[in-house]
């Protein structure tokens, strides 16, 4: 075998072969606590190396990727006082160090392979098939961050609002009865920026508010949109609202799931609720990200007209923007309505400008 990775991989099974405080078997692991640090840093560097060697190109990107948001999240957390950004943990580790996030996915395998209990051409196969799965998602996800932060520096933030929603116990939601209705509280300034965190939808609201002062007013932002099972008791008539029941008996039961929905107001109360069980908020501005990893253009028509259905449910008002790092053939964007717009989004050709330019109409 030539892969260079494999130099590592034989350094560790040499290691392993002449310390006897390391026992690994199909059913049998131990390693003592004196060899411990050695043996993890053997076992870790066949790991760099393996993704150094297959996965280079993801490599750098997710490392300028990194740089960008950590850039943008320290700017935010300056200028807002805050003091956490909240994300899943996952995510958050692969921003911070993408390295050390994506090689956990080969400890298992790795192991395995140790144990002989497979062969080195199924720890490959099954290396670069999880890895492949996990980067692709990871760099998408951690991109679509970087754009929202962005974007809220972008829209030169003053204050940041949170809304305190109830959060029932599973006790609490079976007893739950139809008829009583959830009064949504008060927008309250925080030092928490939080998206896509666990939560139980019993209504949905903003993940948070900002007030913009480049648009001189309040910007409500909505990421992982789920359906709410609650409903509730006011919704403000200063905005358009869509029918639940209404939306089904048209476009049938869709998983509907938008990557971000703005709502922009000149009160927070106007776009505190995004939707309750029976009735959900026009949006102002929707924007769908196609996949950053890698131009696939069958994976883009089906995104194309997932976009194109969430488009014609919920008719944001100023349209919506599908953002691209890489450029669009023409071809894809033939037939599309004018209300959608593709913008080609890299990290070199930023179009802020037409993408706020919308938010000011």
């Amino acid at each position: 075998m030539s892969h260079a990775w494999y130099k590592t991989y034989q350094k560790l099974e040499a290691f392993i072969k002449n310390q006897p405080e390391v026992q690994i078997k199909e059913n049998f692991v131990s390693i003592d606590e004196k060899v411990r640090p050695a043996f993890y840093k053997l076992f870790n560097n066949v790991r760099t190396s393996f993704l150094g060697e297959k996965f280079s190109t993801w490599l750098d990107e997710a490392e300028f990727l990194s740089t960008k948001y950590m850039k943008v999240e320290d700017d935010l957390i300056e200028r807002l006082r805050l003091k956490h950004v909240l994300m899943p943990l996952e995510l958050r580790r692969s921003l911070s160090d993408p390295i050390k996030q994506i090689i956990r996915e080969m400890f298992d395998p790795l192991f395995e392979l140790l144990q002989k209990k497979i062969e080195m051409e199924e720890f490959e196969e099954k290396a670069l098939e999880r890895i492949g799965v996990v980067s692709r998602g990871l760099y998408q996800k951690g991109y679509i961050k970087w754009f929202i932060v962005s974007l809220i520096k972008k829209l030169d933030p003053e204050k940041i609002y949170g809304i305190p929603i109830f959060q029932p116990s599973s006790k609490e939601i079976i007893k739950h009865r139809k008829d009583t209705l959830q009064t949504i509280p008060f927008s309250e300034e925080t030092d928490i920026l939080g998206f896509e965190v666990v939560r139980r939808d019993i209504v949905l609201v903003p993940d948070f508010i900002v007030f913009s002062k480049l648009l001189g007013k309040y910007v409500g932002f909505r990421t992982e949109v789920g359906k709410a099972v609650w409903e509730a008791s006011h919704h403000s008539d200063k905005r358009e609202w869509f029918s639940i029941g209404s939306m089904m008996q048209d476009y049938g039961i869709v998983n509907m799931s938008p990557d971000l929905l703005l709502y922009v107001a000149d009160n927070q109360e106007d776009i505190s609720l995004v939707a309750d069980s029976k009735k959900f908020c026009r949006p102002d501005m929707m924007i769908e990200f196609l996949d950053q990893a890698e131009e696939r253009d069958a994976a883009q028509v089906d995104d194309f007209n997932r976009i194109r259905l969430y488009h014609d449910i919920l008719k944001p008002v100023k349209g919506t923007c599908i953002i691209s790092k890489h450029s669009l053939p023409e071809k894809m964007k033939q037939g599309l309505d004018d209300n959608i717009l593709p913008i080609h989004f890299g990290f070199n050709n930023l179009k802020w400008d037409t993408v706020l330019t919308l938010l000011k109409q």
